[in-house]
């Protein structure tokens, strides 16, 4: 025995379609919205990886400027070559390209300017120290200490943002080392000689929270 059925108008079926649809459309439009977002957060971690690259490279420029300042101090001191610093010029931290800033947060722009800002000061200071009493061999120690934190320091801040875009580890460990080893000749020097010797701004304030009664 058929059972009897009620007709379906027009009109509701104009409707159920209406709500399919928007139905339809609701969902899409969320996942455009997340596509977007993924495809916006995966550039930034690209801007991300761009500066950590840079950073790690400009820690290398200050691993082989330490080894070219080594050299040149050698010169100085054992063939009394006058000549063994003429070929250096002003080193910077130059960010080139020039990452797209505006795409990150300002807390982290205004640390990694910030660190730019102050190794260039660490220069002006190693600079006036040449004028006031330091030798070109004296200034030219300093330097290596300069290059020495600071490039630490940038090694330090690239495996940071490393971690934070889960980009694996960089091959930073030899720098490190070797920074290290720079960094650990000026604190036995400092645990000898607290007061008599010259050490640039930010090692002398390393050194003397670690041993305030020296």
């Amino acid at each position: 025995m058929a059972i009897p059925t009620e007709p379906v108008s027009a009109l509701t079926l104009i409707l159920s379609s209406a709500v399919v649809s928007a139905g339809v459309n609701v969902t899409w439009s969320v996942i455009a919205r997340y596509l977007d977002r993924r495809k916006e957060a995966q550039k930034i971690d690209h801007v991300y990886l761009s500066l950590a690259l840079q950073m790690e490279e400009f820690a290398r420029q200050c691993n082989g400027r330490i080894y070219d300042v080594s050299e040149a101090l050698r010169r100085y001191y054992d063939d009394h070559d006058m000549a063994a610093f003429e070929n250096f010029s002003r080193f910077v931290l130059d960010f080139a390209p020039e990452p797209d800033w505006v795409s990150l947060p300002i807390p982290f722009v205004a640390k990694i300017k910030s660190l730019q800002s102050r190794f260039d000061q660490c220069n002006s200071w190693v600079n006036m120290q040449s004028q006031l009493w330091a030798g070109l061999d004296d200034a030219y120690a300093l330097d290596e200490e300069r290059l020495a934190f600071y490039g630490k320091k940038a090694c330090e801040t690239a495996a940071d943002i490393r971690s934070k875009i889960k980009a694996g580890p960089g091959e930073n460990e030899d720098l490190i080392s070797h920074f290290d080893t720079v960094l650990e000749s000026r604190r036995s020097l400092y645990s000898q000689y607290p007061d008599s010797h010259t050490f640039i701004p930010e090692l002398r304030a390393q050194f003397d929270s670690l041993c305030p009664a020296h």
